[in-house]
């Protein structure tokens, strides 16, 4: 093909000028044309607009190229042949060849100097998306892509995805706040549980996604189960040794922080050692083994063992009671796994304390006493009671039940995250915006971890592919590894992005910080939908985990609409600028407006009733109760000194007079339960014939029965004065 001599007229119809260099798969391209606007089929184009297409005719094809930059050369004045052509380069990224009309990814015959450089126009397009729809063309009675949205070059072309390739080989979803993120996510899943065997796992750090996926009146979907720190269930015996260590360890003294450690690892085996009998694992099992073990079994021990003591010369240990002093060792154990013992204070003759543990076990005591304590914590620490608002699971956590039934909880858990319940769910939403921020990554990494083993140990030919979506993943998916903490959600999901996809797991990232994520989970992801991200961290970064072809694609993100984004990826023939389609309904992830708010006003908010939430710990119904929730409507009256003066000891001893629809009505004493109670029965654990500590009726109904606290009392007074006050 003859060059064109530099400077020289572009001739063809679609001509826009001729290569001036060629570096790897980019290409600087001379403009040759007198006006930047052409016109082709009846549509006018820009030439050079960033974000545009080329064509490099070759022998062997149609190259097809996308525009990354564009330079003027030379002083912005008048020229003095107004005919001369302008001095403006651009730089063309090459894509793809179009052969035989059919558009194949890759370069394989690269242009020389002077070649013509067309402009890109819908013909172009339609053989791009026409080899795509024959590649995606419904095999075997199922569809094989998905859309996504419009092409935003020509909104007349879908842009879709071929799903095995979106789906097998992860997927990441990055952009700033407020560039369409969520909407991309929600998008996604909308169009995988089209299909009626979907299964998916999300992790929504901010509790947004439940109105993307609820009906009218803001129930879930019928195939969609949401979870919540008020009916999500996981049992503390699914944690490993080393993330119960992290949550419970007192870290304070290195010396008595070795102590904890060596106890936790002795008290875990004993402990665990009925329920592995009853499962005929006791060769198998470690302290690492998901069985039942009673917390307030570990409590009693770990408060004996803090002031153990032996008897000089033997291996007994020293309590006060002499009768029991002489027992053998082995039943001694017992006990101290049973039942508070005493021992004697001070320095008596013929004692000496227990070399490891006396005196350095009570930071480990006070850390589970406080957790115990903390109704943030009831869905790890309280199974039996969360049951109770978890259908789907309280029939595997019974009173009365035996150290070997409660294990099979475990496969309880995974029968509900993976929609394995009555009517079957296609989609489960883990809220995670309730959970105590210090477990939130053990939360993740020990589900994540249970989902991977399952169909890892699962015969091939039964193994159900399921997709973990983790939204925010910046918060528990870091970079670098917080001081003094080891990453477990980080672990478990490397593990995933690195070995998921030869088990039917698969991860999606979701995040508007992808320089604090974990490189190896992000260069794992094949499919990413970059999206507006103007933070140069973030872009740099981004630009080291795609292929090194479309780097030149990062510079364009700041520019990016919201709801738009470039899809690169083996799950579409080249990337595509997208203009996101939203979901049915969206999920809740619109800013707060201050100025919209500052100046129109918002409703009034019940001050009393969002306290009562913070005390209880309470998020399931932020954005949804109303003031009238409390017996009362509209505006609260304000209260004079003399009706806060009744509020006194005395009137707090009388019985509450509330209105019927008062949370505190309906709910009685159970809201404060969790945070009110105290001792080694608190927790509703009764002892067994054989030593272990299991649920009992006696032990709920005492629960459900107690007394509301004085703070709980003056508030629910409050509300009923505030509510009398404004009938009158």
């Amino acid at each position: 093909m003859p060059a064109h001599p530099e400077g020289a007229v572009c001739m063809g119809p679609l001509d826009i000028g001729h290569v001036i260099k060629v570096q790897g798969d980019t290409l600087d391209v001379q403009i040759g044309v007198e006006s930047l606007e052409m016109e082709a089929n009846g549509k006018r184009y820009r030439v050079g607009r960033l974000g545009t297409y080329a064509t490099v005719p070759v022998s062997s094809g149609l190259l097809i190229g996308y525009v990354t930059g564009v330079t003027h050369h030379g002083e912005l004045e008048p020229r003095p042949n107004p005919g001369a052509p302008r001095k403006i380069s651009m730089t063309v990224q090459l894509l793809g060849t179009v052969r035989g009309q059919r558009f194949q990814r890759g370069v394989d015959e690269y242009p020389t100097l002077g070649d013509v450089v067309r402009l890109g126009t819908d013909a172009d397009f339609a053989l791009i998306f026409g080899t795509f729809d024959e590649v995606a063309r419904e095999s075997g009675g199922y569809p094989r892509s998905f859309s996504m949205g419009r092409f935003a070059v020509d909104t007349d072309f879908d842009v879709r995805c071929l799903g095995r390739d979106f789906f097998t080989k992860h997927v990441a979803v990055m952009g700033n706040s407020g560039s369409g993120k969520s909407v991309t996510t929600a998008k996604i899943l909308y169009e995988a549980l089209k299909l009626p065997f979907t299964q998916v796992v999300m992790f929504d750090m901010h509790g947004e996604y439940s109105a993307a996926f609820s009906d009218d009146k803001g129930d879930p979907l019928p195939n969609v189960s949401y979870l919540s720190d008020r009916n999500l269930i996981l049992p503390y015996w699914m944690l490993r040794y080393e993330e119960f260590e992290q949550v419970f360890l007192d870290t304070s003294d290195p010396l008595n922080c070795n102590a904890q450690r060596v106890f936790l690892r002795q008290a875990f085996e004993r402990l665990k050692r009925a329920a592995a009998e009853e499962l005929e694992l006791t060769r198998e099992y470690n302290v690492d083994t998901p069985v039942y073990y009673s917390i307030e079994q570990l409590k009693l021990y770990a408060e004996n063992m803090n002031q153990a003591r032996y008897v000089l010369g033997t291996q007994n240990y020293a309590f006060t009671r002499l009768a029991y002093r002489t027992l053998p060792p082995v039943e001694q154990e017992k006990l101290l796994l049973a039942q508070r013992m005493e021992f004697n204070q001070g320095n008596p003759e013929g004692e000496v304390p227990h070399a490891t543990f006396n005196g350095r076990l009570l930071g480990l005591v006070n850390q589970l006493e406080t957790r115990l304590n903390d109704r943030r914590y009831d869905f790890l620490l309280r199974p039996f009671e969360q049951a109770r608002r978890n259908p789907d699971l309280a029939m595997y956590f019974r009173a009365g039940m035996r150290p070997g039934d409660l294990s099979m909880s475990v496969s309880a858990v995974i029968r509900q995250l993976l929609g394995r319940v009555s009517p079957r769910r296609n989609l489960t939403i883990i809220d995670l915006s309730g959970l105590p921020f210090d477990v939130v990554d053990i939360t993740v990494a020990t589900l994540t971890r249970a989902l991977f083993e399952f169909n890892f140990w699962s015969p091939p030919e039964a193994r159900q592919p399921v997709l973990l979506c983790f939204e925010e993943a910046h918060n528990y998916l870091p970079r670098t590894a917080r001081e003094g903490r080891k990453m477990f959600a980080r672990e478990a999901v490397e593990k995933v992005a690195k070995e998921g996809r030869k088990y039917g797991v698969a991860a999606m990232i979701v995040s508007q910080r992808p320089s604090e994520i974990s490189e190896t989970v992000l260069s794992q992801c094949n499919t990413m939908v970059l999206m507006r991200m103007n933070n140069p961290d973030d872009q740099q970064y981004a630009s080291r985990v795609v292929s090194d072809q479309f780097r030149s694609l990062i510079e364009l993100l700041p520019s990016m609409r919201p709801g738009e984004g470039f899809i690169i990826g083996d799950s579409v023939m080249m990337p595509m600028r997208t203009l996101i389609d939203p979901p049915p309904k969206l999920p809740r992830s619109a800013n707060v407006d201050f100025f919209r708010i500052w100046s129109q006003g918002a409703a009034e908010s019940a001050v009393e009733q969002i306290v009562d939430r913070w005390w209880r710990q309470d998020r399931s119904a932020v954005n949804l109760e109303k003031p009238q929730d409390w017996g009362f409507e509209g505006t609260l009256p304000s209260l004079d000194e003399g009706a806060l003066a009744n509020l006194d000891e005395q009137s707090l001893a009388e019985p509450l007079s509330l209105p019927a629809n008062s949370p505190l009505a309906r709910d009685g004493a159970s809201g404060m339960a969790g945070a009110a109670s105290n001792g080694a029965g608190d927790s509703g654990d009764g002892e067994a014939a054989d030593g272990q500590f299991v649920e009992t009726e006696d032990a709920s109904a005492e629960r459900e029965q107690r007394p509301l606290s004085v703070a709980q009392r003056k508030l629910a007074q409050l509300a009923a004065l505030l509510s009398g006050k404004k009938s009158e």
